[in-house]
């Protein structure tokens, strides 16, 4: 699959627990650069101010989407998936978590600007 939370999935491991989802009022909340956390994963993501991303996975699969955002709760459509995505903190950093619509999928990333 070349979505990045398929990109991602291979590598990542569980981590420390993260805090409660965070509301995601407006999609510009997460623009910046996110990367795969957990196993030997590089998988990373860039989120425009519009929601709409790029996102390279380990192998170097690139794959673009939109994020949108409505009633505090965010959702991700690409050509080949779509789900939600959560924030969250965990020791003191934003994650983010993709989920595929059949919860088959997922891939957690952390802010790195």
């Amino acid at each position: 699959m070349v979505v990045v939370v398929a990109l991602a999935v291979g590598g990542l491991a569980a981590g420390a627990s993260a805090g409660p989802d965070k509301p995601i009022a407006h999609v510009k909340t997460l623009a910046g650069e996110w990367r795969a956390v957990g196993g030997a994963s590089a998988a990373s993501i860039r989120i425009k101010a519009d929601g709409t991303y790029e996102g390279t996975s380990a192998n170097g699969a690139k794959t673009t989407g939109r994020i949108t955002a409505t009633g505090g709760k965010a959702s991700f459509r690409s050509a080949t998936a779509a789900g939600s995505v959560m924030l969250s903190q965990e020791g003191g950093k934003d994650m983010l978590t993709f989920v595929t619509a059949d919860g088959r999928s997922s891939a957690k990333l952390q802010r790195v600007k």
